[in-house]
């Protein structure tokens, strides 16, 4: 593998994390609010790391662009650079991908505004759905054209993936953290984790969906699922994500119901979901290798 494609890889992964935890972030502030807890008592140290998820997003955008750049000119990273502007000024994929960098910038703006109001959270979530789409458009869905079914379904597994990735991520990392614990009475989570638990159930059910009608759209056939390098990238993805479901399944049917009765529970809850994020960092992976593969459909 090249740098241009651990490039591409590489930039496609971490703009998928930093739009897993805008929008985990996003949903976490409601969620926490829910338990009774003032917003503004998370609201600074969840403003630092939406800044660092949006700039990171911004950087990472542009930096695709870059290496997508290289790759549909058959050329080199640095002789790439030169091409780089008449590709963002005069294709769709250029424009498509100054749009979500755009939207990576925007968020980024709100944020560090620092306000707090239904307004500034209203413009986050639209500028994170205009993200999704984006990026949908952007991969191997979009080349159908715009109003497909094809690239709704598309839209709607990124965006799934993403609140599912990012609830977790927020959740295992920020919400239960060992400091915040410790301060929770015993089920003072419960609301916070069961509001967690249903986003997370949802985004299953419509990854699951779409999955399967991307996959029959791409694969084909199972032939084309198992003896190629796609089928075979897809499969570990499948994997890890099922690993995840089952970890998930844990904490709801098991883990959930002993948190809202001892710390222990509530730390047992929080090494599931951080045993879960790894997972779905690795299916997020997996997620940005397939798209700098040709699925078999399209060969």
């Amino acid at each position: 593998m090249d740098a241009v494609s651990l490039l591409q890889i590489g930039s496609a992964f971490l703009l998928n994390v930093s739009f897993a935890w805008l929008v985990g972030s996003w949903f976490a502030r409601y969620w926490i609010q829910s338990n009774g807890t003032d917003r503004d008592e998370c609201e600074p140290a969840l403003r630092k790391l939406d800044l660092l998820a949006s700039g990171l997003g911004a950087v990472c955008s542009a930096v695709a662009l870059l290496a997508a750049t290289a790759v549909m000119g058959g050329v080199g990273l640095r002789e790439a650079c030169p091409m780089f502007w008449m590709m963002v000024s005069s294709t769709d994929y250029g424009h498509a991908g100054s749009i979500a960098t755009l939207a990576m910038i925007v968020v980024f703006s709100v944020r560090s505004l620092g306000s707090v109001s239904h307004v500034s959270d209203l413009v986050v979530a639209m500028t994170l759905t205009a993200f999704a789409v984006t990026r949908a458009s952007m991969g191997h869905a979009g080349e159908e054209g715009f109003w497909t079914l094809t690239l709704a379904a598309e839209a709607v597994h990124f965006s799934a993936i993403g609140l599912w990735t990012g609830a977790v991520l927020v959740s295992a990392w920020f919400t239960l953290n060992k400091a915040r614990v410790a301060t929770f009475e015993i089920g003072a989570s419960d609301r916070y984790l069961d509001l967690m638990s249903r986003a997370a159930m949802v985004a299953v059910i419509a990854i699951a969906a779409t999955g399967i009608f991307s996959a029959w759209h791409r694969v084909g056939t199972s032939d084309n699922l198992f003896h190629t390098s796609f089928g075979v990238t897809l499969l570990v993805k499948v994997a890890l994500v099922l690993a995840a479901v089952a970890v998930g399944g844990y904490n709801k049917f098991i883990g959930l119901p002993t948190a809202s009765r001892s710390h222990s529970g509530v730390r047992l809850v929080r090494a599931a979901l951080q045993f879960e994020s790894v997972l779905l960092l690795g299916a997020l992976l997996a997620a940005a290798i397939l798209t700098s593969q040709q699925p078999p459909s399209a060969m």
